[in-house]
């Protein structure tokens, strides 16, 4: 068991102080681990390509599964390109919302685990925070991705609206830039044949 789940599950043991809600951020390997408590519940983010996690025995539980790509960011990386059709959308923010507000009052605390616990879990954490004031550990929270923090802390449907736009947009330039890539390669391809064809002496 590592330190910072240990510290976790010694948290979860224990009852707010200020009676707030709290939400930790885990791995998914450190959320398998986790004790079966009926205060907590569990929203479990994996990525498109894993299989869901081993969290039987938890009453409340949110399945999920998205990319970890910030498409908010203008110089995405040609792996984070092919990540646009998996990313975080207002339809996950929604379902994270209704989960939560639907929880009942016995529930302490929140637990949110992505592949890794750095990037995916944090965004979630930290927009729960701003959204329904959930106790967290900042410090714990430095990594959050920024474009799931920006559509779930929507205040309203035209800012959630932008973000979709923003995505699509990111994804059609994406979608050109590759087509006129392999157009190039195309004619490049052509224009090599022709070159060798000439060099060849003919008999």
């Amino acid at each position: 068991m590592t330190q910072h789940l240990q510290d976790v599950v010694g948290k979860l043991y224990r009852s707010p102080v200020d009676h707030a809600r709290q939400v930790f951020t885990v791995s998914r390997s450190e959320a398998e681990r986790l004790p079966r408590l009926p205060s907590v519940a569990v929203i479990s983010i994996t990525a498109p390509e894993r299989s869901t996690a081993n969290l039987d025995g938890f009453d409340h539980l949110l399945r999920l599964s998205f990319a970890d790509v910030d498409f908010l960011k203008s110089d995405l990386s040609r792996k984070a390109i092919k990540s646009l059709t998996h990313a975080f959308t207002p339809g996950h923010a929604d379902m994270i919302r209704s989960f939560v507000e639907s929880l009942p009052g016995e529930i302490t605390a929140i637990v949110v685990h992505c592949e890794g616990g750095y990037s995916r879990s944090c965004a979630v954490a930290l927009g729960l925070h701003r959204l329904y004031g959930y106790s967290v550990e900042m410090e714990h929270l430095a990594h959050a991705n920024s474009s799931i923090l920006s559509v779930m802390t929507g205040h309203d449907s035209m800012d959630r609206s932008r973000a979709e736009h923003r995505q699509l947009a990111i994804s059609r330039d994406a979608e050109k830039e590759l087509k006129v890539a392999l157009a190039g390669g195309t004619r490049f391809e052509r224009k090599s044949r022709k070159s060798l064809r000439r060099s060849v002496p003919r008999k």
